[in-house]
């Protein structure tokens, strides 16, 4: 059946390849006109992500924040100099006729001061030492004595100052402060940015529209100012751009090794011609079905299939050579090795495709996103290099004369290779990174000038076809020595089998012990502004401060009984001392924001906020008690209705909080509970450790909110805990789908083999490549995050790809010589070379991908690197002595191959290279 499939592909290469391109030049249409706007979700959902979009539809504000830590490059920022440029650039942010109309204007009530946009410790000096003229005529020794004046009326810890943690008096007993927090703060209603939470995959106009500030302000030249968290999104595409050569030097690296390895233009530039189509497929038809945008998708998929399509290119392009090594031309050689391959290959992308597939389990859009469009990449590159490629090279060398002798011929034709796989290069850049529709007709030029043109050249002279010649067996030499280490290693099942489960136990002591983390370290690279900016504020800020991590509770807050429950478990809370939140001077528990009992304690501090609300509402507010609540229902409905109207008033003239401060701490509801949100610090939440500690702590206290107002929604959340929420969910995704995809493998394996133990048999790598992955990324100190979980999915892919194609060849070489030794040296002569030159090709590649700078693609290359190798080593050392064990050296049936391949595919005759 196989024979007569490719008799007939054959008969119709032309055909075939007009249907190939039809379906490329259909497929330009979505994955131009159709790319996705949106980016797809990494989170697998739960009450924290549902608590921060109750949020975000609940507590809209007016404001858009904007932070920016500062450092003085002198050491010290008390000085006029530096004070004077951050002065004219905050001048410089309000005078700006785009950004300056946006700022918000507020009365900041510790300073008592009239801010438009952004105050700093320059603006109250300024203020301090006005009588004398300002600090355009001021001192150090004056601006010595302001600061000094204003640390002791505000403190050290003032947020209004935000002096850095290392702020220390020197031997003269004066203030010297190393670096400042700066707030930049807009109005939000013009802006329409809404809530912004940093995390990958969100909107990037707010981020551009936050560094537009950051270039304003840092026109203050001795000054290293840079932004807190304001760009994750626009830094995640500018490294991934830095990386973008990277890793088209790793596709580059590929094409090269498969043309040195075949020793034919013709067959690197088919391959690199496939891999670009191959690239608009998998972008054509994601974006058809409606998939988002997503890193992994757009990214790692691609990367990932390169070692894929490497590998049917060797074992497909590597049968039909083989069997022109045998003396046959180019179309019989075609159809028999077509046929003698077919089975290993559409065997390795059922099981690969399953093991893909096995992760629209994890219930994260990004995930499974990533498992369909991996599976659609590998049917695809089944297709293209797999069945095409061998036809349209068979086609090619009937039709084109031999290479002539000499070196200048060697010359042109080394010369035309590294041109056509740098234009390949260059497409795939196109076509992924910069311009898709530039890299669609740079394809298009590639194409026709590397495989099209010399076409059409070389047919015109005269000579004997290449297909009619035959092809020497260089590689045969090679190909020996690989089976005989193989047939050496697997004569010895008794010893190498106990010794690598010893250590494959031992590895998966490691491997379970690899942490779920979000250190922006391992995404970005050292020397972003992103990074340095979090580092900057791990310095100055330290445990004073962090980002902000939030109880929202959801109850009947007009009840005073319950205000007074959840006001007693947050004061537990304030004086816990945990470090795992923000402290204050006193050593508790700093409150960024206090919800609805902010609008309490400012009420009790306001002179005239009682009387406004009596004389609105006729309800006389009162604290018999003492204890800093509303005495009754009334009292708080009327306070809140007044308070959500008017604001709270410091004095006649001066509000403590605005209409929009209430707004985003307390919601009122007619139809629904009432809600609150109580937003804390978490100090160095880079770390996931100290994310996943604040988290506990926030945890416990909402569950005892939420047990003793009952039958309430009280939950966690905020930027640092949706985070570890997604790496939770990305961890247990992956514990879910590693096995689902290895029963999966091993039940497609055991149908296709019609045996349960060569089923089992082809698990073996699978199982032994995880643990020994894993087990490194413990010893070498990497975690599991959204993208390097995949590398879990890529190696079962790998693990069993190898290891199908060398069972099929070892059981087709047992049919027909009934020797074990035999059957093993003779895979591993010819299956086992084209699994080390596939190997060793897609781990070059990949080890240049491990030179990028930024560390996530650093990271992605050097582990599938080593994943590579690591299932070539359990293919081949571990594998063969597996199959002797398990068969016997009795002729097989030859009912138990998978395909009728004997006849006129010409497996009868002596084996040989692959």
């Amino acid at each position: 059946m196989a024979e007569n499939l490719f008799t007939t592909l054959q008969r119709h290469t032309g055909r075939l390849v007009l249907g190939v391109l039809a379906v490329t030049a259909l497929l330009v249409v979505p994955f131009l006109a159709m790319a996705p706007t949106e980016s797809a979700s990494t989170e697998p959902g739960g009450p924290v992500f549902d608590a921060r979009d109750r949020i975000d539809e609940r507590f809209v504000g007016s404001v858009f924040f904007t932070g920016f830590i500062a450092e003085p490059n002198g050491g010290d920022l008390l000085l006029v100099e530096p004070l004077q440029e951050l002065l004219a650039a905050e001048d410089a942010l309000r005078a700006d006729p785009t950004l300056g109309p946006a700022l918000f204007e507020y009365y900041e009530v510790d300073a008592a001061a009239e801010v438009t946009g952004v105050l700093t410790i320059a603006d109250l000096i300024d203020a301090e030492v006005a009588p004398t003229g300002g600090l355009a005529t001021a001192t150090d020794a004056q601006v010595k004595a302001a600061g000094a004046l204003l640390i002791d009326e505000l403190g050290v810890d003032s947020d209004v100052l935000g002096l850095s943690q290392q702020t220390t008096r020197n031997a003269d007993g004066d203030w010297v402060v190393p670096a400042a927090f700066i707030a930049v703060l807009s109005d939000d209603t013009q802006l329409g940015f809404g809530n912004v939470s940093v995390n990958l995959g969100g909107d990037t106009a707010s981020e551009q529209y936050s560094r537009d500030i950051q270039d304003v302000i840092r026109t203050a030249d001795n000054w290293t100012i840079n932004g807190v968290a304001i760009d994750v999104n626009l830094t995640s595409e500018e490294q991934g751009a830095v990386a973008g050569p990277f890793i088209g030097f790793t596709v580059l690296a590929a094409l090269l090794l498969v043309g040195f390895t075949f020793r034919s233009y013709w067959v690197l530039a088919v391959v690199s011609a496939a891999f670009l189509i191959l690239l608009i497929w998998l972008k054509g038809i994601t974006n058809l079905i409606g998939f988002e945008d997503d890193l992994i998708l757009s990214l790692i998929v691609p990367i990932a299939m390169v070692s894929f399509g490497v590998d049917y290119a060797f074992h497909a392009i590597g049968r039909y050579r083989e069997e022109r090594h045998e003396g046959r031309s180019a179309a019989p050689a075609a159809i028999a090795g077509g046929a003698a391959v077919s089975g290993a290959l559409v065997l390795a992308t059922v099981s690969d495709s399953v093991a893909f597939l096995a992760n629209v389990t994890a219930g994260i859009e990004s995930v499974v996103q990533f498992g369909i469009g991996a599976a659609i990449a590998l049917f695809s590159a089944f297709l293209l290099l797999g069945v095409v490629a061998p036809f349209v090279i068979a086609a090619i060398e009937a039709r084109v004369p031999a290479p002539q002798a000499g070196r200048r011929s060697t010359a042109l034709r080394v010369f035309g290779a590294l041109g056509a796989a740098s234009l390949a290069m260059a497409s795939v850049l196109m076509l992924v990174f910069v311009l898709p529709w530039l890299g669609v007709v740079l394809t298009v030029v590639t194409i026709a000038a590397t495989l099209v043109g010399p076409v059409l050249i070389a047919r015109r002279r005269e000579g004997v076809r290449v297909g009619d010649l035959p092809v020497a067996g260089g590689e045969a030499g090679l190909g020996k020595r690989i089976g005989s280490v193989v047939a050496a290693i697997a004569s010895r099942p008794r010893v190498v089998l106990p010794v690598a489960l010893g250590i494959t136990i031992i590895a998966s002591f490691f491997a379970v012990q690899v942490p779920a983390r979000f250190d922006v370290e391992d995404f970005f690279s050292a020397d972003t502004d992103f990074v340095q900016g979090l580092d900057m504020i791990d310095e100055h800020i330290g445990q004073r401060d962090g980002e902000p991590g939030t109880i929202y509770i959801e109850g009947d807050l007009t009840d005073p009984a319950n205000l007074a429950t959840v006001q007693a478990r947050l004061d537990e809370l304030r004086t816990s001392g945990t470090e795992a939140l923000a402290l204050d001077s006193a050593g508790e528990v700093r409150f960024i924001e206090a919800g609805v009992f902010d609008v309490f304690e400012q009420t009790w501090a306001s002179p005239i906020m009682a009387g406004i609300v009596a004389e609105q509402t006729g309800v006389e507010i009162t604290d018999v008690n003492g204890d800093a609540l509303p005495d009754d229902r009334a009292q708080v409905e009327a306070l809140l209705a007044v308070a959500s109207t008017v604001g709270v008033p410091l004095d006649a003239e001066r509000l403590a909080l605005t209409p929009d401060d209430v707004a985003v701490r307390v919601d009122l509801s007619d139809s629904g509970p009432d809600a609150t949100q109580i937003v804390f610090a978490v100090p160095n939440s880079r770390d996931q450790g100290a994310v996943r500690d604040a988290r506990a702590i926030l945890d416990a206290t909402a569950d005892a909110i939420s047990e003793d107002l009952g039958s309430t929604f009280v939950q966690a959340t905020g930027s640092p805990i949706v985070r570890e929420a997604s790496l939770e969910g990305t961890n247990r995704a992956l514990l879910v789908s590693l096995p689902i995809a290895v029963l999966a493998c091993l039940a497609v394996a055991s149908t296709f083999l019609r045996s349960i133990r060569y089923g089992l048999a082809s698990v073996v790598p699978i199982l032994m490549v995880v643990a020994w992955l894993y087990a490194f990324m413990e010893i070498a100190g990497y975690s599991i995050n959204l993208v390097t979980a995949t590398i879990a999915a890529v190696s079962i892919g790998i693990g069993i790809d190898f290891a199908l194609h060398y069972i099929s060849r070892y059981r087709e070489e047992l049919a027909r010589w009934g020797q074990r030794s035999v059957a093993v040296r003779i895979a591993g002569e010819g299956t086992g070379l084209a699994l080390v030159a596939s190997a060793v090709s897609s781990a070059v590649g990949f080890g240049i991908l491990a030179f990028a700078p930024m560390p996530l693609f650093a990271a992605y290359g050097l582990l599938t690197a080593i994943m590579i190798l690591m299932a070539l080593v359990a293919t081949l050392a571990v594998l063969p002595s597996l199959l002797v064990l398990i068969s016997s050296d009795e002729q097989a049936d030859i009912s138990d191959l998978p395909l009728d391949l004997g006849g006129a595919s010409g497996l009868d005759a002596a084996p040989a290279l692959v």
